[in-house]
Order: C-alpha cells, then sequence, then structure tokens
C-alpha cells in the first residue's frame, strides 16, 4: 500500500498541467492530443468504525478509528454529454482496530481492559455504480469534478479476542459522495507528454463522504466515514 501511495504521489507531481482535458465520448478522443478516457484509478486514506457497533466493539475498542485504506478501480461505459462518464466501480481495502478484552467482574456496559488483547481486522469490498461529473474541468477552467456512488458493499472480519477467535461476512448497502481537484491545470504541457508516453488523461486529489449499511450478519457498516488520497484517469 505504502510503495502505491508513493507511486501516486509521483504520477501526479509528473503531470502538473495547466490546459484543460476536453470532454470526449468513451473509447474515442473529442481533443487532438488527448487519448480515450475510460478508467480511473485512486487510492484513499480515511477514519472508519463501525456504527452503530456491536456492544463488544464498542467495549474492546472504544476510541479506534481505524484507519482505512481504499483502493477503487473504476471503467466507464459510457459518457452523458455535457455531464460526464458513468459506468462501474470495485473498491477494496482493510482497517485494523487493536484494544483490550474485559474483565469478567466488568459491570454491565463497562470495561475494565483484561490483559488480554482484541484485535479486529476488516476487508471491506465496495461494488458500486458511478457518475463523475465532470464537466466542469473539462469546458471551463475550473478544475472540479464531483462523484457520486451506490452500491452493493461486504466486508469481510477476522477477531482475535483473548482466547476466541472468530470470521465472517457481512454486506448491506452502500453509498459515496467525492469531491476532487484535478491537476491538469498546473502544467499542460507535462500532463500532454503524460498522456500520449502512459495513456494518463489526468491526476486528481480527492474527498470522500461514504456510508455502508454492512449490518446484515455483524454490526460492521459506519454509517458516515471520510476517506482522502489521490487519482488517475486513463
Amino acid at each position: 500500500m505504502k510503495r502505491l501511495a508513493s507511486a501516486l504521489i509521483l504520477v501526479s507531481v509528473m503531470s502538473l498541467v495547466p490546459d484543460r482535458v476536453t470532454a470526449e465520448a468513451i473509447g474515442r478522443a473529442a481533443d487532438e492530443g488527448w487519448t480515450p478516457e475510460g478508467y480511473l484509478l485512486s487510492f484513499g486514506v480515511g477514519a472508519y468504525r463501525p456504527n452503530p457497533g456491536s456492544e463488544n466493539f464498542d467495549l474492546f475498542y472504544p476510541d479506534d478509528k481505524g484507519p482505512i485504506l481504499l483502493l477503487e478501480f473504476d471503467f466507464y461505459l459510457y459518457r452523458i454529454p455535457f455531464i460526464g462518464p458513468i459506468g462501474l466501480g470495485i473498491a477494496g481495502g482493510w482497517s485494523s482496530y487493536k484494544g483490550a478484552t474485559c474483565e469478567t467482574a466488568s459491570l454491565p456496559e463497562t470495561c475494565v481492559p483484561s490483559t488480554q488483547t482484541a484485535k479486529l481486522n476488516l476487508f471491506p469490498l465496495n461494488v458500486m455504480a458511478v457518475l463523475r461529473i465532470d464537466a466542469l474541468a473539462r469546458k471551463t477552467p475550473v478544475p472540479f469534478v464531483f462523484t457520486g456512488k451506490v452500491g452493493f458493499n461486504s466486508v469481510f472480519f477476522n477477531e482475535d479476542a483473548g482466547r476466541g477467535k472468530s470470521t465472517g461476512r457481512t454486506h448491506g448497502f452502500g453509498w459515496a459522495a467525492q469531491f476532487a481537484i484535478e491537476l491538469n491545470f498546473v502544467n499542460e504541457r507535462r500532463a500532454n507528454a503524460l498522456d500520449e508516453d502512459w495513456g494518463i488523461n489526468s491526476s486528481f486529489f480527492f474527498f470522500e463522504l461514504a456510508g455502508s449499511d454492512t449490518n446484515s450478519k455483524a454490526k460492521m457498516g459506519d454509517n458516515l466515514y471520510f476517506t482522502g488520497g489521490l487519482g488517475l484517469t486513463f
């Protein structure tokens, strides 16, 4: 994950460009000098805490918020004129929590930490429909992009709490809303060269709010969490 984040940062710096990438249909470049744009890759880091969590989670990990790491790949099926591309996205990641089990003498809804450690790992897998509204970045000098996502979320988990170990999977509905700033406006010449050599149309910083109702079999969903990071379009 650290190597991937470093690579994304390096590519983002290399692709600094002050020119605008104009809109193109999926599979076809509308502006000479730019390759077709049909894919997106992003890496984000944020805070995630099951909410509402199970009773044991709230007692074992009272202040732990992750962090969560998410890698996402989107592929676009169609570009809506004057709006942006629509397609499918898949995201996978990891979050981890460390704490301590409670002494058996603890009162109800309270926890006296014991000497036995507790550790929980979450592995989210999200499949979502994606609408990326990039008309401003393609048709005007304003480099802002807005993205909406809805779909199906799953969370695989394993927990080692004292002498007990458990694994499982839970699922539910998920959504996300993203704001991004494309970096093509910083240095157009370098961005165009990166596109010609590697097929990378643009790089961007993003901030994303999301919610996950993955509580079907275990309470692992967070109704409001955030990630931020770097992304590339191809």
